[in-house]
């Protein structure tokens, strides 16, 4: 978790780049890891097959064992591995991997296997459904480590059944908060993306990027708990002063500028006066670029944020609907978008 400050100052927007992800988005990275058993940590048995979730093309891959390594990676992205090593095994995602601005090492994948769901299930009086997926969140602190005593109100995912907690050693609970292990389940989680809804009387700030979800898949997904409520959105959110400085201070220009051949990509150009800027977003050459009647469907927002299926972006900019310019951005369009 300490690297995500890094990341939500390092991040870009580059809206339909995929010819120019050299050029426009950094150097290639790599990231190499290996897949763990979810309930020991430890390398498992064979060679999974892996893909990837949120990069656009894929990563060239390879695999010795449980190790793996993705080359070809944009800088500045986020992504998850998807491990799959049946029959022992289900296809599982692992959390949010980061690369920056450096090659990584050490990262970790895991897989959950059968038998860990259906004693899950067992305990819980549950049977899977095998069209939708199940989401296990680890609740955590700012510096990594496990949150205890999170009550389950606070935790919404839409559609999903849950959240169950486990307790210390991985077993099913019938407690309400969440336990040293600091594990929930939800079941049955619609297939797409998951996002962590907000409870209305929420007593912790909550922080989890969208996670992929599979048909008879189990996702992993790290959630950031804070002590104290959520703070309120932010009120007349000026475009000059808060909206135009997001697209430079995150690098979208590197992308959306007219500055050399193929550089105005997705036909968008975010570098220059503020009157030029908001009159590519808000003219009438591609109104879906903002939109007034629908502000979360305004492609400034989805483009660069996880969807399924994933849009033409080659990377996940806003990794969740809490990202303060993700917010920033949504205020201002329901506000009414205004050259303020």
């Amino acid at each position: 978790m300490y690297m995500r400050s890094i990341w939500v100052a390092a991040l870009v927007v580059c809206a339909g780049c995929s010819d120019s992800l050299q050029s426009s988005l950094g150097g290639s990275l790599s990231v190499s890891g290996t897949v763990l058993d979810f309930e020991t940590s430890m390398p498992v048995a064979g060679t999974p097959m892996i893909a990837t979730s949120g990069l656009n093309p894929s990563p060239a891959i390879t695999t010795m064992g449980a190790d793996f390594t993705l080359t070809n990676i944009p800088e500045i992205s986020a992504f998850q591995v998807l491990a799959t090593l049946a029959p022992e095994y289900l296809p599982t995602y692992s959390p949010t991997i980061l690369a920056v601005k450096a090659d990584v090492t050490g990262a970790k994948a895991y897989t959950v296997k059968t038998t860990f769901v259906q004693t899950l299930a067992t305990g819980f009086g549950i049977t899977p459904d095998p069209s939708k997926g199940i989401l296990l969140m680890h609740l955590v602190q700012p510096d990594g480590t496990p949150k205890q005593n999170v009550a389950g109100s606070n935790l919404i995912v839409s559609g999903g059944n849950g959240p169950h907690f486990l307790d210390a050693t991985l077993n099913p609970s019938t407690a309400t908060t969440s336990s040293s292990s600091a594990w929930a389940v939800f079941f049955d989680v619609p297939a797409g993306t998951a996002q962590l809804g907000q409870a209305a009387n929420a007593t912790v700030t909550l922080s989890m990027d969208a996670a992929p979800i599979g048909a008879a898949q189990i996702t992993l997904a790290d959630a950031t708990v804070t002590d104290g409520a959520p703070p309120p959105l932010p009120t007349n959110v000026s475009f000059k002063n808060t909206v135009q400085p997001i697209f430079t201070n995150r690098g979208c220009v590197n992308c959306h500028s007219g500055n050399g051949p193929g550089k105005d990509l997705g036909g968008l150009q975010l570098d220059g006066g503020t009157m030029k800027v908001y009159t590519e977003l808000t003219g009438p050459e591609d109104p879906a670029r903002v939109q007034l009647a629908m502000p979360e469907k305004s492609l400034v927002l989805t483009m660069p944020s996880a969807e399924s299926p994933p849009d033409a972006h080659p990377n996940v900019t806003f990794t969740s609907a809490s990202d303060p310019d993700y917010t920033s951005i949504l205020v201002w369009i329901r506000e009414g978008a205004k050259n303020n």
